[in-house]
């Protein structure tokens, strides 16, 4: 059994995270024959209030914060006010508006009978429970504004609010399994059979009331209540799906005399999400096998390698995850209405065309490789190459003729590259080092989607496209070779059929030579999947002591930069713009400050940064005390330990962090991202 308790505190003043865990664990025997046990994870999680960064980016740094004769936070200049707040408003008039309360239960209880010596049956029944319960309340805030009646301006709505969400999500998992175990003649033989059942549900409800006419709904989270608010001022929304999954599965392990080994296995999955289209069964297979040539007679006097195996696979397997449980099942929506006499009729139109063929994407994938353990297994090393096709690709089809899009198979996509690790570790007395290294080459491209020329186009600026024989989520947009300097230059220039340009701004290279800067000009501007990635990783130890540095980084990926790509002059912008065109000769980089010209916001390489990183990721020093000391306290171990998370990144974008996620077919997005902490960490693990 483990209890714990962890605490933080975020970057931005009153962000704080809590955590309380349990774990607890055991396994009984009734016989040789037949045992069963149970094992439990419980948390109970106070999420953070947090507050969002890039109003602080935008705001101009020279406004006042605070005056103190009102005892008020200050509006922003008049030239920014309509566009964005003062960030200290959200931090300290706003900070702690959001309870939340999060429970987590997760376990499961199995059984195992050892029967007729080679036959082991083992079900296992796991069930994983989140319930979330959040409370938000929106204040009314005052604000120092000489620009306002009494030179007070009161934000947003004017009015109280208080808004409840709760949602719960269960996830049940029940697995039968047969094994059979012999061993005759060298041959070595495990077979395995089964049958798994999966249900997913959910289901989500949130309401909200204003003050209204009533009074005001006080600062006091024990009054945040809906019920509090106007029964006539209420807003209400909810979620509810359900999802199962059936699988039968097989599996064989064979090897003979330990050194010729082969695996397969077969799986049938079904899935209730594509029940509507009739395609919920597929199929799924695996082979793979390996040689340990160290076994063999002709590698018996070499003292090179203590262990060297060939190993190679194929399998295939399915992906049902999709943002709608009933992706072939759209809703009616009551989006409009006529009027016809003295009746309003509503109307009805579905939420997105349903596709009847939706099926499983499946992925094929191949991967060939070897390990070896060298110098008295000082040394090891491994490497594999891998392929990877993902075919019928569910993703959102976009909306023809005016309907809304929806989830379809749209083609396949290829992963290959090499995965390569090693590792030297030695000791020398009392010292012990080690150090190790890995390497991940990714080379992605789409093979096909439903028609040649056919993109997926995605991301808040439309700057991420999908098409084939192209890298997924490449960046999309005009390459820029410059910045007019002069009308001469833009005379003896390809004509801009964008807008009229003038001096100052942002230059498009003419693509296809038809002098002429047209959409036609638009082309590969980024790629946001990194060439490579790579870890390092060091140990050393001294007696009781320990210390280890781990690192990581990635080689070769492009960011596209949105957080500043904007038309309002009156935000706060990049001390690079300082250097912007203000004349010939000023600037060729730079284009000038003017929000008419929203020629320099289409999208382009100026925001495309270099996305290639490298990150001290963890440093940890520790001491374990001696058996003999612990001996005498009845402890059975106790370390001692500090720890250091994200160190230190040395990256080239401008914005807080080279780690953005995003979808699957829009991500590497900047657009204000939060900044990674760094994390102190000091511990002890203690054991009884």
């Amino acid at each position: 059994m483990g209890v714990g308790y962890s605490s933080e505190q975020g970057n931005i003043k009153h962000e704080k995270y809590s955590k309380i865990t349990l774990n607890a664990s055991n396994e009984y025997s009734v016989n040789k024959d037949l045992r069963f046990g149970f094992q439990f994870n419980g948390a109970r999680i106070l999420p953070t209030d947090a507050k969002e960064v890039l109003s602080a980016i935008r705001a101009t740094p020279v406004a006042p914060i605070f005056n103190d004769e009102y005892q008020l936070f200050a509006a922003l200049p008049e030239f920014q006010k309509a566009q964005i707040s003062n960030p200290m408003v959200d931090v300290e008039e706003r900070a702690n508006t959001t309870r939340a309360t999060n429970y987590r239960a997760a376990g499961n209880v199995y059984g195992e009978w050892n029967f007729l010596k080679k036959f082991t049956f083992r079900t296992t029944f796991s069930m994983d429970y989140a319930s979330n319960n959040s409370r938000k309340y929106t204040p009314i805030v005052k604000v120092y504004d000489p620009e306002a009646a009494g030179n007070i301006n009161i934000l947003g709505t004017k009015k109280t609010a208080v808004e409840q969400t709760k949602s719960d999500e269960t996830k049940v998992q029940s697995d039968y399994l047969l094994t059979y175990v012999d061993s005759f003649n060298d041959h070595n033989i495990t077979v395995t059979a089964g049958f798994t059942t999966y249900y997913n549900s959910y289901s989500s409800l949130t309401a909200g009331r204003d003050q209204g006419v009533g009074l005001v709904i006080a600062d006091d989270p024990d009054k945040w209540y809906v019920s509090i608010g106007d029964a006539g001022a209420s807003t209400n929304g909810s979620s509810q799906w359900e999802r199962t999954t059936v699988s039968a599965l097989a599996r064989l392990l064979y090897n003979y005399k330990g050194k010729y080994l082969l695996n397969a296995s077969f799986r049938r999955d079904g899935s209730s999400a594509f029940s509507y289209t009739g395609n919920q069964w597929q199929n799924f297979y695996s082979i793979g096998g390996g040689w340990l040539m160290s076994e063999e007679k002709f590698m018996s006097d070499q003292h090179f390698f203590d262990m060297l195996k060939l190993k190679g696979s194929w399998g295939t397997l399915g992906n049902q995850a999709m943002k709608s449980a009933y992706p072939a099942q759209p809703l009616l929506l009551n989006s409009s209405s006529a009027v016809f006499g003295d009746n309003i009729i509503p109307g009805y139109q579905l939420e997105y065309l349903p596709n009847p063929n939706l099926r499983w994407e499946k992925v094929e994938a191949w991967e060939a490789g070897f390990d070896a353990n060298m110098l008295k297994n000082r040394l090891h090393v491994e490497g594999v190459y891998y392929h990877k096709n993902t075919k019928d690709l569910l993703a959102t089809v976009p909306g023809l003729s005016g309907t809304v899009p929806g989830v379809g198979n749209l083609g396949e996509i290829e992963n290959k590259g090499i995965e390569l690790a090693a590792s030297w570790s030695d000791r020398k007395g009392d010292w012990g080092y080690s150090i190790g290294g890995n390497l991940t080459t990714i080379k992605n491209k789409v093979l096909s989607l439903v028609q040649n020329g056919y993109s997926i186009i995605d991301g808040a600026k439309s700057m991420s496209y999908t098409q084939a024989g192209y890298p997924i989520g490449y960046f999309y947009g005009y390459k820029v070779e410059g910045v007019y300097q002069s009308a001469a230059e833009i005379a003896n220039s390809p004509v801009n059929k964008l807008a009229t340009v003038t001096p100052g701004d942002l230059k498009f290279v003419d693509v296809d030579g038809d002098e002429m800067i047209t959409p036609a000009d638009r082309t590969i501007i980024g790629n946001p999947t990194p060439d490579f990635t790579y870890g390092i990783n060091l140990g050393v130890s001294y007696k009781n002591l320990e210390l280890s540095i781990d690192m990581m980084g990635q080689q070769g990926n492009e960011i596209f930069r949105t957080w500043d790509n904007y038309n309002w002059s009156q935000f706060n912008y990049m001390a690079q713009r300082v250097g912007r065109w203000h004349g010939e000769g000023t600037s060729n980089t730079q284009p000038l400050l003017n929000i008419k010209h929203t020629i320099n916001n289409q999208n382009s390489d100026y925001y495309i940064e270099d996305g290639s990183f490298f990150r001290i990721r963890n440093i940890q020093l520790a001491y374990n005390f001696d058996k003999g000391f612990l001996d005498k306290l009845r402890i059975k171990a106790l370390k001692v330990y500090t720890n250091i998370q994200n160190l230190k990144t040395w990256k080239n974008n401008t914005g807080y962090t080279p780690e953005l996620g995003g979808s699957a077919t829009a991500f590497g997005v900047d657009d204000g991202s939060y900044p990674m902490p760094a994390v102190y960490t000091f511990g002890l693990n203690l054991t009884f």
